[in-house]
């Protein structure tokens, strides 16, 4: 082997040696990152007061009227309508972990008159459809709902009853 193929052989063996290494960084860096975990109790929902609209006295109905309840259990009739009884709007208590924010769902219902026929019922919230919760655990915070429904021309006499859903959960 020639002095001119030993050096070209050694000039490639260095250049692949180069090659195989990988370059440094002239500098580096690093930082860390933060890990954080909210462990909160479960919320645990308690109907406490059923929602009683009282007695509806269907007088001289002639379109399609609305009857609704306040959150604070106060009822309004329409045209045609005449409101008695003790109504009571539904209270609600919801327990978890202190200073956390609950959101509050319902969506319609359907009640089911006992002589046939339904009403759709439309649930109404707190403000803002959310609570704070001011404790941990018991004895956790009461909200109240209210709805309303509309009665027509054609709607039939008795007792409609349904389920109000709510659901809460963690803002």
């Amino acid at each position: 082997m020639t002095n001119f193929a030993r050096t070209l052989t050694a000039a490639a063996v260095a250049a692949a040696a180069l090659a195989a290494t990988p370059a440094l960084a002239a500098t580096s860096a690093t930082t860390p990152a933060t890990a954080t975990a909210q462990i909160v109790k479960p919320l645990v929902l308690t109907a406490k007061q059923n929602l009683d609209f009282g007695t509806i006295v269907l007088a001289n109905v002639t379109a399609n009227t609305n009857v609704s309840m306040s959150l604070a259990g106060v009822v309004t009739c329409g045209t045609g309508l005449t409101c008695s009884g003790a109504p009571k709007q539904a209270i609600f208590n919801v327990q978890g972990s202190n200073n956390q924010v609950v959101h509050i769902y319902s969506a319609t219902s359907t009640l089911t008159g006992s002589a046939g026929g339904t009403l759709t019922f439309t649930p109404t919230l707190p403000a803002g459809a959310t609570v704070t919760l001011t404790t941990s655990g018991v004895p956790g915070n009461d909200f109240n709902v209210g709805g309303s429904f509309v009665i027509g021309t054609a709607t039939l006499d008795g007792v409609y009853t349904g389920n109000i859903n709510v659901t809460v959960d963690y803002n």
